[in-house]
C-alpha cells in the first residue's frame, strides 16, 4: 500500500522541531552569543559585526532530538576582518575553545571541540550542539572567508545558502517534510550523511528531474540515487568557483561556491555503508507498496524509519 502525503505529513508532525521547541532553547543560544561576542573582542581585538543563526535550525528542516542525536545549530560570527587580516580568522578559531571554557568552566573537556573551520560545544542536559563559525569579509558582501586547515581559507556564502534552500522550499511545498523524514532515516540507521548533504540531494533532484511534491515518490527517488554504484557529481551552477575533482569518492558542491565539496571528509567506507543502507530502504519501501494491508505496510516502514514510525494524526 502506498502511503499518501497526508499520512506522511502526520509522521513529519511527530518528528519536526516546532516553533515552541525553538523558544525553549533561544535563551540559552542568546546568552552564548552575548558571552562569545564580548570575549572575542577581549582576546582578539576584533569586532563582531553580526551573528547569523544558520544550518537546519534556520532552514526549517530540523527534527526532534531522538535516537541519541543532538540538536545542531550553526552560529556564524561575522568579524570585521579583511583579506589582509585573514590570519586573524585562524587565531580566532584557535581561541574559541579557551573562550568557551572560560564561559562554561564547569563543563567537561569532552564537551568542546575544534576542527579546521569551526569550534563548538555540547550542552549535554539540553541536547544542544553549537558550532561557532568565525568568518571574515571578501570583495563580495554576500560571501565570507572561513579558516580552513593550517593557513588555508574557505570561501562560501551562508546567506546565499539559506536563500538557495528558501527558493527550493518555495517551489516544493513538501520539501521540508521530505528532508525531515530522510534525516530521521539517517539518524535511525546511523549513516554518516550530513543534514546539508540530504538537503542538497533533494534539491538537486527537484532542479534536475522536476519538482516532486509527492512525498513518497520523492523519498524513493532519493534512495534510488543514493544507492547507485556510481554516484553522479552534483553541481548547482554556483556564482563562484570551478569544479575540480578533489579525489573524493563523492562530490556534492556547495551551491554558492562550486569548488567546495561538502562530502570531502566522507570516506569510501562510510559512503559504501550509506549506499547499502539506502538500497535496503529503497527495496523495503517498494515491498511495502505491494502490501495489501496498512498494518503490514507500516511495519515495513518501521524497518526503515524506526519503531516509532506513526502515520496517525497527532492528538490536540
Amino acid at each position: 500500500m502506498k502511503l499518501n502525503n497526508s499520512q506522511l505529513i502526520n509522521y513529519k508532525d511527530r518528528i519536526k522541531f516546532s516553533r515552541d521547541d525553538k523558544i525553549k532553547y533561544q535563551t540559552q543560544i542568546d546568552n552564548l552569543v552575548s558571552s562569545i561576542e564580548s570575549k572575542i573582542l577581549e582576546h582578539v581585538d576584533v569586532r563582531v559585526l553580526k551573528v547569523l543563526q544558520s544550518g537546519s535550525w534556520k532552514k526549517g528542516t530540523i527534527i526532534k532530538p531522538k535516537d541519541n542525536v543532538s540538536i545542531d545549530i550553526d552560529l556564524v560570527f561575522f568579524l570585521d576582518i579583511t583579506s589582509d587580516e585573514y590570519y586573524l580568522l585562524h587565531q580566532t578559531r584557535d581561541l574559541l575553545v579557551p573562550i568557551l571554557k572560560s564561559v562554561y568552566p564547569n563543563k567537561n573537556d569532552s564537551d568542546f571541540w575544534v576542527n579546521p573551520k569551526t569550534a563548538g560545544l555540547e550542552f549535554v542536559s539540553s541536547g544542544l550542539n553549537v558550532d561557532i563559525v568565525p568568518v571574515g569579509k571578501t570583495n563580495d558582501s554576500d560571501y565570507v572567508a572561513q579558516p580552513d586547515s593550517d593557513s588555508d581559507i574557505y570561501f562560501t556564502s551562508p546567506t546565499k545558502q539559506l536563500e538557495f534552500i528558501s527558493n527550493i522550499k518555495n517551489s516544493n511545498p513538501n520539501y521540508t517534510t521530505i528532508v525531515r523524514i530522510l534525516k530521521k532515516w539517517r539518524n535511525v540507521q546511523g549513516v554518516k550523511l550530513s543534514s546539508f548533504a540530504i538537503e542538497l540531494i533533494v534539491a538537486y533532484l527537484d532542479l534536475n528531474n522536476g519538482v516532486q511534491s509527492d512525498i513518497y515518490e520523492a523519498i524513493l527517488r532519493f534512495f534510488r540515487l543514493i544507492s547507485k554504484k556510481v554516484f553522479p557529481v552534483l553541481l548547482f551552477n554556483a556564482k563562484y568557483g570551478t569544479y575540480k575533482h578533489d579525489g573524493s569518492h563523492v562530490y556534492i558542491a556547495d551551491p554558492t561556491y562550486e569548488e567546495n565539496n561538502i562530502m570531502k571528509n566522507v570516506s569510501n567506507l562510510d559512503w559504501g555503508m550509506i549506499r547499502i543502507k539506502a538500497d535496503g530502504a529503497f527495496e523495503t519501501l517498494l515491498l511495502a507498496e505491494e502490501e495489501e494491508y496498512i498494518s503490514t505496510t507500516v511495519d515495513l516502514w518501521k524497518e526503515v524509519f524506526g519503531i516509532n514510525f506513526n502515520i496517525n494524526p497527532l492528538e490536540n
